[in-house]
């Protein structure tokens, strides 16, 4: 919730997921400030001083800086100056204040409890090593208690230090949430079980953090209006205090409306003597009318299809709403790489926390291909850990097959790890995925041979608002062939719609 600003200088960080975030991200998006002014020290000894303890936030352009600017010059502050010892906080605004300027107000204290993060933790970094030059090695901890409070130098440190911790104890108390702009977030197909799961991650914050509050939008056909108000009703139970309003609907153009997220959960399941081609053209009437939706309501919103076939759905959609960057419209296989995270731990013994880097190319499908050749377990490669003829032969048909495993286990297909993968998938790009590769279906684009006009999951690694494919990734010949089976299999299910997809599909 810190900024400083002084000799023209601004320093910002953000803090919890948007602190980390940046701290893996080289180009990180552009926050509002707050002001803090020093008006004790003279600007050399200012510069002195800051050279030891505080460090400029890499990675913001001036224009970055200048807009930081302009968002505090929005506010008012509870002092018209602040000294050394002493910060400005911005004052709420009051009841009925534009959106702007509730916007303006919550960043500025995000970074404001952000700048208190990183210089309190840089002070104290600086003050430890004050002591131990100050003091002879082997100096017992009170001597270094005393020195700290007796040595003018460490003293100064020790205040700057107080006082951060109680700025901090101040803005802890305000609730950031209370004014931060709520964001749409549509779900589709909300009386199903995957729906209903999601909802209320969605509702605790999960996917988009403990400060974001959120406008849910349901939707589902007319025939579950009374479920789909059923599930309203139980949001509404819980009193989630990030759920500013809970709506459902029965028409996807009014659901869309200002969407900022639109989770795609709804599809036409495959029925009994249904051919794929069957399915595809069922939900091809069903995404090439929700992409128009969106097209005409929720341009800039960001999209995750989960409904299958979610490759080829998502293309569907993609085609069908020309103004939206395609680069919005995503497909769900996070689902996939969870799976063969687990299956990869379980064989190696260790957690899934110690797997990194497994990539899914490809279709939510069973041509899949779950690709270990990158991947690492507690940071050495995962090859060398698991058999090769297991990986082949079991790890990779295992991980494409789970899903039927579970239907034929539980009697019912998987929906809360479903859900969970869908909250991962947005969390993510919403908020970055701390610099870890994560698969996501994507728009192909030419790069690994895949050519274009296909949905395909690629790997890639999530900043703020934005993902970015993996490059140099080297393939294999083993690699190449099960890619290549894949990006058929995608090509024929385009094929098989090409009519509905607003543009002649080509190869």
């Amino acid at each position: 919730r810190r900024s400083r600003v002084c000799g023209g200088l601004l320093e910002v960080r953000p803090t919890r997921e948007m602190a980390l975030a940046l701290r893996r991200a080289p180009v990180p998006a552009a926050l509002a400030q707050a002001a803090r002014r020093f008006s004790s020290f003279s600007p050399a000894d200012l510069e002195k001083y800051r050279g030891k303890v505080a460090a400029d936030l890499t990675g913001l352009t001036a224009d970055q800086r200048a807009d930081l600017d302009k968002k505090a010059a929005m506010l008012d502050f509870d002092k018209a100056e602040a000294t050394y010892s002493s910060v400005t906080f911005p004052k709420a605004p009051k009841a009925g204040a534009k959106p702007e300027v509730m916007q303006a107000y919550t960043d500025c204290m995000v970074a404001e409890e952000a700048w208190l993060d990183e210089k309190l933790s840089s002070a104290k970094a600086h003050l430890d090593k004050l002591i131990s030059a100050k003091c002879p090695p082997g100096s017992s901890e009170a001597t270094k208690r005393m020195t700290a409070h007796s040595d003018p130098e460490c003293k100064q440190v020790s205040q700057y230090i107080a006082e951060l911790e109680n700025d901090a104890g101040l803005a802890a108390k305000l609730d950031v949430a209370k004014w931060k702009a709520p964001v749409n977030v549509a779900v589709t197909g909300a009386c199903g079980a995957i729906a209903y799961n999601l909802i209320f991650s969605i509702a605790s914050g999960a996917m988009l953090g403990p400060d974001q509050p959120v406008n849910l939008h349901l939707l589902d056909l007319p025939d579950f209006a009374g479920k789909m108000e059923g599930v309203q009703m139980e949001v509404e139970d819980c009193a989630f205090p990030l759920v500013s309003s809970v709506s459902s609907y029965t028409d996807a153009r009014a659901c869309f409306e200002g969407a900022d997220y639109a989770l795609l959960v709804g599809a036409s399941p495959r029925g009994p003597g249904m051919e794929r081609k069957d399915l595809l053209l069922k939900n091809a009437e069903i995404f090439s009318t929700q992409g128009k939706a969106l097209n005409a309501g929720a341009p800039t919103a960001k999209v995750v299809v989960v409904g299958n076939p979610a490759n080829t759905n998502c293309l569907i959609g993609m085609m069908n709403a020309p103004d939206m960057p395609q680069a919005n419209w995503t497909a769900m296989t996070r689902l996939d790489q969870t799976r063969a995270e687990g299956l990869l731990a379980k064989q190696a013994g260790c957690l899934s926390s110690d797997v990194d880097r497994v990539i899914i190319w490809g279709n939510h499908s069973a041509t899949q291909y779950p690709d270990i050749s990158h991947a690492t377990i507690k940071g050495k490669w995962a090859k060398e850990a698991v058999p090769d003829d297991w990986y082949k032969k079991t790890f990779i048909p295992e991980v494409a097959q789970r899903g039927a495993a579970i239907i034929k286990a539980r009697g019912a297909s998987s929906a809360a790890s479903a859900a969970q993968a869908a909250v991962f998938h947005m969390r993510d790009w919403a908020l970055g995925s701390s610099g870890k590769w994560t698969s996501m279906g994507v728009v192909a684009n030419g790069s690994y041979g895949i050519g274009s006009d296909i949905v395909y999951s690629v790997p890639v690694v999530c900043y703020p608002g934005e993902y970015r494919r993996i490059g140099g990734v080297s393939i294999d010949p083993f690699s190449a062939e099960m890619m290549e089976k894949t990006r058929k299999e995608l090509i024929e299910e385009r094929e098989a719609i090409a009519h509905l997809l607003g543009k002649a599909a080509v190869n």
